[in-house]
């Protein structure tokens, strides 16, 4: 019986040890001979995905903010589309400026993204000309004419280029809606707004953009915006998602 079970452990002392010298020798030629896998591509040689691709860009608004599920319009959107066998890929980031998506248009990997993108959407402006409210306060010691100027220069900037990368995708503007309403110059700001919508629109058609104009989708403050009284409510997101559903082809 002892014999048996020094047998029995030799064994296996035996076999584990070659198990050992196997996953050395494996690990050895890793180094010596390294996998393919693992070096490094150049980026530029990156394949670029396939199938339909459908590409968010812009600020908080595309990103969801505000919304009690962070769906926003996005994911509603991505959700009917996916039914078609269409990927999402949302690349807004909160806080995103018309500078900064011109900058984010620079990327070598943006630009493929939007290369290979069916349909695009986008929202951008409203950091801009708002400043997160600042520019309504100050409104007065403000040049709020040359910040609009310079904003409506990058928007029209910003068309272009997407559609430089692009020349068969669909794509689609949300503009822009006043949440200071009931601040003292809210008044002033609807104009401003207004204003920019209707160059939003002229920009977009000289680039075969179509546009959505959301400015009556906020009248009351408590309903159609978020607690922060600055973002879309999830019933305005729903119609932010329900117009863009209703324009893609």
């Amino acid at each position: 019986m002892k014999n048996r079970k020094w047998y029995a452990f030799l064994i296996g002392s035996i076999f584990l040890t070659g198990t050992a010298l196997y996953g050395l020798w494996i690990g050895y030629q890793d180094i010596v001979h390294p996998p393919e896998r693992t070096l490094s591509v150049n980026e530029d040689a990156r394949p670029a995905p396939e199938g339909d691709v459908f590409v968010a860009l812009g600020d908080s608004l595309t990103r969801g903010v505000g919304s009690t599920s962070g769906a926003g319009y996005v994911q509603p959107v991505s959700r009917a589309l996916q039914e078609d066998g269409i990927r999402s890929q949302n690349l807004a980031v909160s806080g995103a400026r018309t500078e900064d998506l011109l900058a984010q248009l620079e990327q070598p990997e943006v630009r493929r993204t939007i290369e290979n993108a069916r349909y695009i959407t986008l929202t951008i402006g409203g950091n801009d000309l708002f400043n997160r409210g600042e520019n309504v306060d100050n409104f007065d010691s403000v040049d709020i004419t040359q910040v609009v100027a310079d904003a409506k220069t990058n928007l029209n900037t910003i068309f272009t280029e997407i559609r430089s990368l692009n020349d068969s995708a669909q794509i689609i503007y949300i503009a822009l809606y006043n949440p200071f309403q009931d601040n003292e110059n809210g008044e002033a700001f609807n104009q401003l707004i207004l204003d920019w919508n209707a160059s939003a629109a002229q920009f977009a058609n000289a680039q075969r953009i179509d546009v959505i104009d959301p400015f009556a989708y906020v009248s009351d403050v408590s309903r159609d915006l978020a607690t922060d009284q600055f973002h879309p409510s999830d019933r305005t997101y729903e119609k932010f998602a329900d117009d863009v559903l209703f324009l893609l082809d």
